[in-house]
């Protein structure tokens, strides 16, 4: 196999043509051009594309035949409100940290500043810190040239954040004149930057801890590192005992490494075709646990693999490429395939949705079972596997259903293990 080189890393950035837009302008005012930030205005409207509730994003640049936007096309301050904002719960309380990985074009900070915005500027709210770390200071830079997200106190919130961006890139040299007029309240440390999140993490105190961590990188199979293992353990370092990390991907790996950092996990707010997941050490900050479904694939099959990154240095191609050879080695050993979801179809006498009626489908997991020696859908194995998830025993182990899904999650992958090592008596 061809050597990758380690140090490799290329992030997922907006089109080159729209951030070629954002150089142009910064050259334009390191020459004493101000009206640079006009130009670019009117210039980026081209490679805009307007979400359902009338935010804009921008598109990524084009991997593999595959198009990523920044935001949801449903709605870019939608999902920021109700993915992050909303369920970060961060309202009554004195003092607030969030940390924001991936902040982008700044509208999930916003969002979350939206929520608070009030309290801020009466001082009910001591004292706001926020870390945003983007990759992109071109991104950050495209933040001040995309129209803020309609709404009064939205607006307002949108502005301040704008203002942290632009007196950052001033500082780094950057952009050279100043253009927004909204200024940062005096009880809020907005703090910004420009670096690899793996890096930032590191770096941060260890006695900065967060209310909230906004996880918004593209999809886990475009940027696995800001899912590893490794790394969202290291967040959760960060995170407060009643904190939360938000992210919109449900993706199995991620949700297995959440709950693997000691997290309780659960279903996030659904925008779209499904939710995404909130973790947190606090069990009451969970309002909705997995579905029996998805705890079945984390647990049992070897969708729940984790991506690994032991010393947050490798490319998102080495991340990529060891789980898939760490999943084709587990398959039929270790852990149940993932194809066709067999450990759904586990135990299915005692449901009707788990019926299986197509035959092609229902050999393909009977074959699955049979390479781990597990027997049929509801031999005394398969039963024990899945026991867990019911409130009553159905494998005669006698042990009452764990009831959070984090808890049935282990104890099923318990048994695989013990089933697999030829244990299970």
């Amino acid at each position: 196999m061809e050597k990758i080189e380690t140090s490799f890393y290329t992030p997922l950035t907006p089109e080159e043509e729209a951030m070629d837009i954002v150089r142009k302008w910064s050259l334009k005012e390191k020459k004493g051009d101000r009206n640079a930030r006009e130009w670019a205005t009117l210039k980026i409207k081209d490679f805009l594309v307007e979400t359902a509730d009338g935010t804009y994003t921008l598109k990524s640049q084009k991997m593999n035949e595959s198009i990523e936007t920044m935001h949801t096309t449903h709605g870019a301050l939608r999902e920021a409100r109700e993915k992050f904002a909303q369920p970060a719960d961060l309202r009554g309380k004195k003092k607030v940290a969030i940390l924001d990985i991936c902040s982008g074009l700044g509208i999930n900070a916003s969002a979350a500043l939206e929520q608070i915005m009030n309290p801020i500027l009466n001082g009910e709210l001591e004292h706001l810190e926020m870390d945003m770390v983007e990759i992109s200071w071109e991104v950050l830079a495209a933040t001040l040239i995309i129209p803020s997200p309609s709404g009064s106190i939205h607006s307002e919130s949108h502005q301040v954040i704008k203002k942290a961006i632009e007196k950052y890139l001033i500082n780094k040299g950057l952009l050279s004149f100043s253009g927004e007029e909204k200024e940062i309240p005096a009880n809020a440390d907005i703090r910004v930057h420009c670096e690899d999140a793996r890096k930032i993490v590191m770096e941060i105190p260890k006695n900065q801890v967060y209310d909230a961590v906004f996880l918004d990188p593209f999809s886990p199979t475009k940027s696995p590192e800001l899912y590893s293992r490794e790394f969202l353990a290291k967040v959760r370092s960060l995170l407060k005992e009643d904190g939360v990390i938000l992210t919109y991907t449900s993706a199995a790996p991620v949700r297995y490494a959440l709950l693997d950092a000691g997290l309780e996990i659960g279903e996030g707010p659904a925008l779209g075709r499904s939710g995404g997941t909130i973790a947190s050490p606090s069990l009451n900050k969970i309002p909705k646990p997995l579905s029996s479904a998805d705890e079945r694939m984390i647990a049992l099959s070897d969708a729940g693999i984790p991506y690994r990154d032991p010393e947050l240095n490798l490319s998102a191609k080495e991340i990529i490429e060891n789980r898939h050879l760490e999943r084709i080695a587990t398959r039929g050993n270790s852990k149940i395939a993932s194809t066709v979801k067999t450990p759904v179809y586990l135990a299915n006498d005692l449901d009707d949705e788990r019926n299986l009626d197509d035959e092609r489908i229902k050999r393909r997991v009977l074959k699955h079972l049979e390479s781990l020696s597990i027997g049929d859908l509801n031999s005394s194995k398969s039963r024990f596997l899945v026991c867990p998830q019911f409130s009553n025993c159905i494998c005669c182990c006698g042990q009452k259903g764990p009831s959070t899904s984090r808890a049935r999650i282990k104890e099923m992958e318990k048994r695989l293990k013990i089933v697999t090592d030829g244990n299970f008596k």
